[in-house]
């Protein structure tokens, strides 16, 4: 009888943990979230570099026309 009564607080301990582990992570930081928005970063950093580097060639090409138009 001694032995069922240990157990079963080992049990219940047992249980407890599982919950806590479980609610840690649920509320944890979702990785897959930040991943996606590092990547969506990235990619809104690429575009505005694209636009400025045409921007400037846009800029150079023009005043080279001008120049070579006098």
């Amino acid at each position: 009888m001694t032995t069922q009564l240990k157990e079963n607080n080992f049990s219940v301990d047992a249980n407890k943990e599982g919950i806590n582990t479980v609610n840690l992570r649920s509320t944890g930081p979702n990785i897959d979230h930040f991943i996606k928005r590092i990547l969506v970063e990235r990619k809104k950093e690429k575009k505005k570099n694209f636009l400025i580097f045409f921007l400037i060639l846009s800029v150079i090409f023009g005043l080279i026309i001008l120049a070579a138009s006098n």
